[in-house]
C-alpha cells in the first residue's frame, strides 16, 4: 500500500502555497486521480486521504471537483428516445399492414368490375297480364317472384302451383290461359313445350300400385323442367298418392322444376281463403285415401293455390 501523504495543519505551510498556479493545477489533477483510484477499489485510507486533500485544497482557495451526476432532464429525454425508438417497428409494421389490406381491397374492386356480370334471368307474363286483366295482380306476382328465384338458383326447390277456379265459371278459357301460363314458363326455361301427364299416366296396374305414376314423372323429367298435370277432379284417389312424392318440395326427385295442377271447386268463392277452399274440395275427392297420408298428402298439393277468375 502506498504511504499516505503527509497531513498540514491548518497554521502550517501548505506545499501547494508555494507552487506557480500551473504547478498547483498540474498536483492538484494528480491528487485527484491517487485519491479517486482508492476510493473507487473500496480503500478506507484512500477515502480518508481523499477528504483530506479536499480540505488541503479549499485551504489554497480551490474548490474540489464535484463527480458529474446526470440530471432529471437528461434522464427523461433518454428514456423518451428510448420509448420512441422501441415504437418505431411497432408503428413501421401497422403502416404496412394498412397499405397491404388497401391494396387487398383495390384489388378486389377491380376483379369484380373487369369480370362478365351475369345478367339475371326474367319471366314477367306482361303480355298474359295485360290479356288478362281480370285476373288478380296477385297471381302473376307469385309466378314471376318464385319462377325467376328458381330461374337465377336463389332457391332450390320445385315450384307447385295450384290454379283454383269455379266448376260454374267458363271452362274452356281458364284451360286456355292455364295452357299459355305453362308455355311461357317454358320459353322462360329453355323454350321447350310443357310438358303434359295426362289422366292415362296416373292409372295404376293393380290396386295399391302408386309407383306408375311416379315412374312416368321421372321418365317425362328428361323432356323439359315445366309439367303441366290433368285436372286433379278426373285422377283416381289411389293414384292421386303419387303426387306426394312427385310434389316434395324437401327432397325432391328434381329442383328447377315448375308443376301446374288444376282443380274446379263446386264452393262458392268468397267462403274463404284459396287454399282453404282447395284444402275441403280435396278432401271430399280424396275421402278414400287414408287418413294418416290424407293431410300430408293434400298440404303438398297446395303448396301455392291461386285462384282464376273466368
Amino acid at each position: 500500500m502506498s504511504a499516505r501523504p503527509p497531513l498540514y495543519s491548518r497554521h502550517s505551510k501548505s506545499p501547494l502555497a508555494s507552487q506557480s498556479p500551473f504547478q498547483n493545477k498540474e498536483l492538484e489533477k494528480e491528487m485527484y486521480a491517487s485519491s479517486d483510484e482508492y476510493v473507487e477499489s473500496g480503500d478506507e485510507e484512500a477515502t480518508d486521504r481523499k477528504n483530506t486533500t479536499t480540505e488541503s485544497l479549499q485551504q489554497n482557495g480551490i474548490s474540489p471537483k464535484a463527480t458529474p451526476q446526470p440530471t432529471n432532464s437528461k434522464r427523461k429525454d433518454a428514456m423518451q428516445q428510448h420509448i420512441l425508438e422501441s415504437a418505431r417497428p411497432q408503428q413501421s409494421s401497422q403502416n404496412l399492414k394498412i397499405v397491404l389490406a388497401i391494396v387487398v381491397i383495390l384489388s378486389a374492386m377491380v376483379c369484380l368490375y373487369l369480370l362478365p356480370q351475369h345478367k339475371q334471368k326474367q319471366c314477367t307474363f306482361n303480355k298474359l297480364r295485360e290479356q288478362q286483366p281480370v285476373q288478380s295482380s296477385d297471381v302473376w306476382k307469385a309466378l314471376t317472384i318464385n319462377i325467376e328465384n328458381l330461374l337465377n338458383k336463389r332457391t332450390k326447390s320445385p315450384n307447385i302451383y295450384l290454379f283454383l277456379y269455379s266448376s260454374k265459371a267458363d271452362e274452356q278459357p281458364l284451360k286456355q290461359l292455364i295452357q299459355a301460363i305453362a308455355l311461357e314458363t317454358s320459353k322462360c326455361f329453355d323454350g321447350q313445350q310443357p310438358i303434359e301427364m295426362t289422366v292415362k299416366d296416373f292409372e295404376t296396374n293393380s290396386g295399391d300400385d302408386y309407383g306408375y305414376p311416379i315412374e312416368q314423372y321421372k321418365k317425362k323429367l328428361r323432356e323439359g323442367n315445366v309439367f303441366l298435370i290433368g285436372s286433379l277432379n278426373d285422377i283416381p284417389p289411389n293414384a292421386a298418392r303419387a303426387l306426394h312424392t312427385i310434389c316434395d318440395t324437401h327432397s325432391p326427385i328434381a329442383v328447377d322444376v315448375v308443376i301446374f295442377l288444376t282443380l274446379r271447386t263446386t264452393h262458392t268463392i268468397t267462403d274463404g281463403s284459396p287454399s282453404n277452399l282447395a284444402y275441403q274440395t280435396l278432401r271430399e275427392l280424396w275421402k278414400d285415401v287414408p287418413d294418416n297420408e290424407l293431410d300430408a298428402l293434400i298440404t303438398r298439393v297446395i303448396d301455392q293455390v291461386l285462384l282464376l277468375h273466368s
